[in-house]
């Protein structure tokens, strides 16, 4: 029987504080109401909440044991129950709708961060789905990734017969026809897929009822803004992927792509995850925590965006994956697993800059690259830059005021 701890605030008293790090425990909201506020105006509808009886509290950095992206007030006396994160897979075992309601909030806000971090306003995004899956097909035509584009053109027939595009999208087809063919099934299990380099998964706009488990390989989740693309994330092998268009009913928010020469996912669809969310609760326990995990890293990449110096995006951004994989300051030497490139699309450095600030990247003397990935021998050393140039960024906002 799962015992939880009661634990009581008196009004205006702060439960927790964006930036540090709690016991490793959450709250659900008993009695009372809690007052959720962040530090950055760039998260509007993600900020200044008011929660009530029912609602979790502080569940994000729980889960993901990281640092608080918030901070949380009782409004009044309140009275939470608390989940420590030993707790947490009792919790779900015992309650599966608890766990399914705490995966399409997190859902839902995933999906509203990715859209912040693009500059999408939530509200007019769904009126533009199909031109933006027609533009993603552009961009990997552009780019002569031929199979990408003839994938994206055909999904763009499949969902949007009607559309403004069609019948550019048609013509497109006929023309990249040598081209074609995706996946293959793995030996028996037809749940498993295989994906060659630069083969899609699945496109920005598009409709799709499936999510999938990296069982091999890597995965780049992107978004193309303004003919350029913008790397959202790069996922392992763990990592769940696909579940927003599954949970919600909605279109594709992002663009998935595999990075290795063999990709293998396991692909659940609508049917299947609700099958297994009744039968394998340790599914659901981990695709919460993955879930957390991408929350947390969505929130400090739209902090980092706001950052005006491109030398300060690109060391808080390799800062951020250092603390994202729990790399110590005190390890000498880390290898990411992206290159030179890859770094600038994720730190939104425009194109015009990238060779030169490349160049200061390196002539700083912390990062180093070898095999087309970047690597460091002085983990401190990217700390400690992430924080002067965040220094200078803020000195120099300072003084425009």
């Amino acid at each position: 029987m799962l015992q939880l701890s009661i634990v009581n605030f008196k009004k205006d008293m702060y439960i927790f504080v964006e930036g540090k790090r709690d016991e490793g425990r959450f709250f659900i909201i008993r009695e009372g109401h809690v007052k959720i506020t962040k530090q950055s105006d760039l998260i509007k509808k993600d900020s200044d909440l008011v929660l009530g009886p029912g609602d979790f509290v502080g569940i994000v950095a729980a889960l993901a044991q990281r640092s608080q992206i918030e901070s949380a007030r009782a409004l009044s006396d309140v009275t939470l129950l608390a989940v420590n994160y030993s707790q947490f897979e009792e919790l779900i075992q015992t309650n599966t709708p608890v766990a399914m309601k705490i995966i399409q909030q997190f859902s839902r806000r995933i999906r509203y961060l990715n859209d912040a971090l693009t500059g999408i306003n939530p509200n007019t995004a769904a009126d533009t789905n199909a031109e933006t899956l027609f533009k993603t097909g552009e961009y990997y035509l552009n780019s002569k990734m031929k199979s990408a584009a003839y994938y994206v053109f055909n999904r763009y027939i499949e969902c949007y017969p009607d559309g403004e595009f069609a019948r550019q999208a048609e013509t497109s087809v006929k023309s990249l026809e040598e081209y074609g063919g995706q996946t293959f099934k793995t030996g028996n299990d037809a749940f498993l897929c295989t994906y060659g380099k630069d083969k899609i998964i699945f496109a920005d706009g598009e409709f799709g009822n499936s999510l999938y488990i990296i069982q091999e390989g890597t995965v780049k989740i992107t978004k193309i803004l303004e003919g350029n693309e913008i790397i959202l994330a790069i996922l392992r092998q763990g990592d769940i992927f696909g579940e927003m268009a599954l949970l919600e009913n909605k279109p594709r928010s992002a663009s998935a792509m595999a990075q290795e020469d063999k990709t293998i996912l396991m692909e659940v669809s609508k049917r299947n995850f609700e099958l297994m969310s009744r039968t394998h609760p340790a599914m659901i326990q981990k695709l919460t925590r993955l879930l957390s995990e991408r929350i947390w890293f969505s929130y400090k990449q739209l902090i980092n965006a706001s950052l005006k110096d491109p030398m300060a995006r690109i060391y808080n951004y390799l800062s951020i994956i250092l603390e994202k994989n729990k790399v110590p300051r005190t390890i000498k030497t880390y290898i990411f697993d992206f290159g030179q490139d890859e770094l600038m699309k994720m730190a939104a450095v425009p194109a015009e800059r990238r060779t030169v600030l490349t160049g200061q990247l390196f002539k700083d003397g912390v990062i180093q690259i070898n095999g087309g990935k970047l690597f460091t021998k002085d983990v401190d050393g990217i700390f400690k830059l992430s924080d002067y140039y965040q220094k200078m960024c803020n000195r120099d906002a300072a003084l425009r005021r």
